[in-house]
């Protein structure tokens, strides 16, 4: 179901995660533990997942609901921040945050695979982007045959090689690569789109 900027403010849906900035200076906020460990590289990594409760008890479904929310504020907020840096700093390496047959829908063009979305940051100008609104939600395991994967949904603004303004949208599927130590976040999917007609 959509949602206008209004709804999402207001954070009528208690199971979604919601961020505004109101002020066009303002970054994307980390959690502590990121800020802490704050640096420049190309993968977002959160701790180990934590093992699913005892299914059968209500109690212990709400816990772990809770958990993998938090969980995915706290992965979304660490991908927004370095994945959008990456873009307007260090292109080369933002294919690092894709999966190896990640898809990116592009304003409707379809580009499949590492080899080809290199290939077609290159071709795009440098860019300025302004991230206003963050939201982010677990996706229920029964859609995605149990690998843990988050919805990251963000908007705002962004300038290409200086020229005009563009409102955009942009939608990620991130899913986790976990290991004994840590959980590394790859987009499995993204879909980008301007949203000009907002701004006449």
């Amino acid at each position: 179901m959509r949602r206008s900027r209004k709804d999402w403010s207001q954070g009528r849906d208690s199971g979604r995660h919601q961020r505004r900035r109101e002020h066009s200076d303002e970054k994307p906020q980390t959690s502590s533990s990121c800020s802490r460990h704050r640096q420049t590289r190309e993968e977002v990594v959160t701790p180990p997942l934590p093992e699913q409760a005892a299914s059968g008890s209500p109690m212990a479904a709400s816990v772990d609901f809770k958990t993998h929310v938090d969980q995915a504020c706290r992965a979304a907020e660490e991908f927004v921040n370095i994945y959008y840096e990456t873009m307007d700093k260090r292109r080369r390496a933002l294919t690092r945050l894709y999966m190896d047959k990640a898809t990116l829908i592009w304003n409707g063009n379809v580009v499949t695979g590492l080899e080809a979305l290199s290939n077609f940051f290159e071709m795009l100008p440098s860019s300025e982007f302004q991230v206003n609104m963050l939201d982010c939600q677990p996706v229920h395991e029964q859609a995605t045959q149990a690998q843990t994967t988050v919805l990251v949904v963000t908007s705002g603004t962004v300038k290409f090689d200086g020229n005009k303004q563009h409102y955009f949208n942009q939608n990620f599927l991130l899913t986790a690569q976990s290991t004994p130590n840590n959980t590394v976040w790859k987009i499995a999917s993204d879909c980008f789109r301007f949203q000009d007609w907002a701004c006449s």
